[in-house]
Formats: C-alpha cells, sequence, structure tokens
C-alpha cells in the first residue's frame, strides 16, 4: 500500500514537470505592480472597462492598462476589441471655460497577455478650476458594439519637471508638447533618456511626425565653471526619442532640448531640471 502511494505521489509530479517543461514559459501577469485606478460600463459596447497603473494619474507621460470583460459574463475576458483614450481637461469656470486633449498612445487591436497596454501624456495637473474626464472608446468586435465610458479623474503633480509645451519659432507658430518619459531622477554615470514629442493639430488633438531631429545638451546651471554634455537622440518611432547622457556628479541638472526640422532650430528655451 505505501508503495502504490509512492508510485502515485511520483506520478504526480512527474506529470507537472513535464507540463511546466512543455512549454517552458514562465507564467506572466500582466498587472502586477499596477493600481486599478477606473471601473465601469461601456454602455452600448457590452464591455466592463477596467483601467490600470500606477498609483495614481500625474502630469506627464503614462503607461495604462485597459482591461475589458464581456458585460454578459463578467468572468470572461473580451480580447478582440480595439480602444481610443479621449482625455480633455476643461480650463476655468463659466463663458470662459475651454477645452483642450492631451496626446495618447491607443492600444494595439492586438492584446498583449489578453490586456491592451497603451499611454496618455497629461499636459497638466488637476486644480481648483482645471478639471478632467477620460473617455474610453470601445468596439467589442466580438459583438460588434461600440460604446464608450467616461471618468472623472485627477491629475496630480509630478515629483519632477516632466512636461514643457512651447510654440514654434518657425513661421508657423506650431505648438509641441515635449514630455520627459526617463529619467525622473538623475543618477551618477550613464542616464537613459527618453522623450515623446507631440505636435498640436487643433485644440483636441495631437499627431506625432518624425521628421524632427531633437539634440540634447545637460549641464549644471549652479556650477562656477560649465559641464556639458551634447547628445543627438535617436528616433524610435511614433514621436519617441532615445539617447545616453553622462552624469559625472551630484546636483541639480539642466537637460536643455532642441527641437530641429531640416535643420532650422523650432524651441527656444526649452528644458527640464534634474536633482540628483
Amino acid at each position: 500500500m505505501k508503495f502504490r502511494y509512492l508510485v502515485s505521489i511520483f506520478i504526480i509530479l512527474s506529470t507537472l514537470y513535464s507540463c511546466k517543461n512543455a512549454s517552458n514559459e514562465p507564467i506572466i501577469n500582466p498587472l502586477e505592480g499596477l493600481t486599478k485606478l477606473k471601473e465601469g460600463f461601456a454602455i452600448g459596447a457590452a464591455v466592463k472597462v477596467e483601467l490600470w497603473g500606477k498609483k495614481n494619474f500625474v502630469a506627464g507621460y503614462n503607461s495604462l492598462t485597459v482591461v475589458l470583460y464581456d458585460s454578459l459574463n463578467l468572468k470572461v475576458k473580451i480580447t478582440d476589441a480595439h480602444i481610443h483614450f479621449l482625455p480633455v481637461v476643461s480650463i476655468g469656470s463659466g463663458a470662459s471655460t475651454t477645452q483642450q486633449a492631451s496626446p495618447v498612445e491607443n492600444p494595439d487591436e492586438v492584446p498583449a497577455n489578453d490586456v491592451f497596454p497603451g499611454a496618455i501624456s497629461f499636459i497638466k495637473a488637476s486644480d481648483s478650476t482645471d478639471s478632467w474626464k477620460l473617455g474610453v472608446a470601445v468596439h467589442n468586435h466580438k459583438y460588434d458594439k461600440e460604446g464608450e465610458v467616461i471618468f472623472d479623474i485627477a491629475v496630480d503633480n509630478s515629483t519632477s519637471s516632466v512636461v514643457n509645451t512651447f510654440t514654434s519659432t518657425g513661421a508657423d507658430s506650431t505648438k509641441f508638447m515635449l514630455t520627459l518619459i526617463k529619467p525622473t531622477t538623475a543618477k551618477e554615470g550613464l542616464n537613459d533618456i527618453e522623450l515623446l514629442l507631440n505636435e498640436n493639430v487643433s485644440s483636441v488633438g495631437w499627431t506625432t511626425d518624425d521628421s524632427y531631429t531633437v539634440e540634447i545638451n545637460t549641464e549644471m546651471p549652479d556650477m562656477w565653471y560649465s559641464i556639458h554634455n551634447f547628445v543627438i537622440t535617436k528616433n524610435t518611432g511614433n514621436g519617441h526619442y532615445t539617447g545616453t547622457f553622462d552624469i559625472s556628479m551630484g546636483g541639480q541638472w539642466k537637460i536643455s532640448i532642441n527641437v530641429k526640422q531640416n535643420g532650422v532650430l523650432l524651441s527656444k528655451n526649452v528644458y527640464f531640471i534634474l536633482n540628483m
């Protein structure tokens, strides 16, 4: 009897081991380390929408993950859909209220691990007169239905300088938004930098144009002598620019940005401040 018991355990363990090694892939939780920020039903689309991210919404770049559930059976995920973010801030009050949208990176139609990653670059924080609404429009391909859920959200200030809007010094006076994705704090040695450049096309719309060149010049403004580090970033598509710069000592660093098109400088006095 004891022998049969040991054999049974051996068979079970062998089966589990074989199953684990058959795929040889770790189980991935796409929501690990994230917080559920909002949830609600997209009326008309027959889906429940969950919005996951870091602890809160902040001015600047926010990576967000959308999870969709079938509203007829909340245990079933919807993985065949496309999603659009619609973040709008109402600025001011009364008759003088204006509305402005923020740049978005809408999720791909093909989900990753059954969820839909995307991003929003909020142009400013909420305050006593400026309030945010975030619409999430969903086309549910499973039922061929469309709908939208609108969330009231609060956008907090970032802990560092991460957003800079400026008007082109060129003839067309185009408005741009430059977002510092990383780093938000500096470290001694090599630092990877990533920037997002968006071009304003209307009061409620932004786009990206990869025909621009972005240059970085780092310096310590409080030093009696200047320490400079000049970097030409690499365009990685969809308005993203990456590079690496070196910091030789602790303190406050000014990251000046030059935006050019066809060799013509379009930005003036555009910079971020990083502390170390």
